[in-house]
């Protein structure tokens, strides 16, 4: 009997280590400074754990977790050692508070030795560019500027490569997904480019099948999903207006029950808005651009206003009760509107400011204020 216990002791002792995770390291340069450990969640991070750096820069973190997932060690705000530990491994760390990064040393899970790498060749790629955006800042004549720009842009692109061919090394890992999301910028990306979107294509897609459960790969394949379908609708209306030479067409009944299309309109400078009675904003909107048009209509400016309700009465009333004075339309089948699908309207007050020749796009979404200004620098 007791050595049925002692067994099953042993067991559950191997099962718990084997769902457990443990980081161990010494942080020097770094003594009585507080150690964070946070959990990165989708879209945000989570205090996991914190310790404070003993005299010598030790610390110990425990996890328990039965998947991969994503942790940093945060010294500071710009001060981070970014974790993809799995189930069972012993992470152990290595690094000087005071160049942390070029420092850092890892051993006992290799994803996380694999994303250091690209953190640190981020990290220089950073350092590089910093150093060119300052000498652009000094430099004097444009030949310079141009010659500092395109060295610029080399160094963006040799990290672009690099990571591409870390994406492809590791689309099978979890890893992947940050390499996806690197930054040389706050809000610029290392993949911008139209076909960069294959990458998070095939990334998601892999994934998808690897961790079908993970909440950082289905928020993934929602964001890769929803990029592609953006960039299909701007593909499809930039198509038209190159080979038509002509914008979507938009042929809607107004009041009267008459049929009006965008086209009999050139020759005008033409604010073509998307509104709908029960938007609150819209009309507040419509009130500021009367007196707009008013001030514009004999110098050929016209607004040709969409209203996306399903309701025709509520809308005539309304045009009738504020006063519309210009050409209003009218779009029942929204949402499933082909007009505001030609021209990517996912939300509503938005306009297009269309130039006299019926394709050129002056302006979009602005504000009544940005359209007199615009208008203001239009020669009638």
């Amino acid at each position: 009997m007791r050595k049925s216990i002692f067994i099953f002791c042993i067991l559950g002792l191997a099962a718990c280590n084997k769902d457990r995770v443990k980081i161990t390291g010494s942080i020097s340069n770094g003594e009585n400074i507080l150690l964070h450990l946070d959990e990165v969640d989708v879209y945000n991070t989570i205090p996991a754990d914190s310790a404070v750096l003993t005299g010598n820069g030790k610390f110990s973190f425990k996890i328990n977790t039965n998947e991969p997932r994503f942790y940093q060690l945060r010294l500071s705000e710009n001060k981070i050692i970014v974790l993809f530990p799995e189930p069972g491994e012993h992470i152990r760390l290595t690094a000087d508070a005071s160049n942390l990064i070029p420092s850092l040393s890892v051993e006992g899970s290799h994803a996380t030795e694999q994303v250091t790498k690209l953190v640190k060749m981020l990290n220089e790629t950073k350092t590089k560019l910093d150093s060119i955006a300052h000498d652009y800042g000094k430099a004097e004549n444009d030949t310079v500027r141009i010659r500092l720009d395109k060295v610029y842009q080399d160094v963006l692109e040799a990290h672009r490569k690099f990571s591409i061919a870390f994406i492809l090394t590791h689309y099978n890992s979890l890893i992947s997904i940050y390499a996806l999301y690197q930054q040389y910028l706050p809000g610029s990306y290392i993949f911008y480019k139209g076909t960069d979107m294959q990458f998070f294509r095939i990334v998601a897609d892999s994934l998808n099948k690897y961790y079908p459960g993970s909440k950082h790969v289905k928020a993934l394949v929602a964001y890769t999903d929803n990029m592609i379908g953006k960039y299909k609708s701007q593909t499809i209306l930039q198509r038209a207006m190159e080979t038509e030479a002509s914008l979507p067409e938009v042929a809607l009944p107004d009041m009267r029950g008459d049929t009006v299309d965008l086209k009999s309109l050139k020759g005008k400078v033409v604010l073509l808005s998307f509104w709908a009675t029960y938007c609150e904003s819209c009309v507040q909107q419509n009130l500021e651009l009367k007196k707009i048009y008013n001030q514009f209509k004999s110098k050929g400016f016209e607004v040709m206003q969409v209203s996306f309700d399903n309701n025709e009465e509520t809308w005539k009333q309304a045009v009738r009760y504020d006063e519309l004075p210009w050409i209003s339309l009218i779009d029942t089948k929204y949402p499933n509107s082909v007009v505001a699908g030609n021209f990517n309207i996912t939300g509503i007050p938005a306009n297009y400011l269309i130039g006299r020749d019926n394709v050129s796009i002056l302006g979009k979404n602005l504000t009544p204020a940005q359209l007199k200004d615009k208008l203001l620098d239009i020669q009638p």
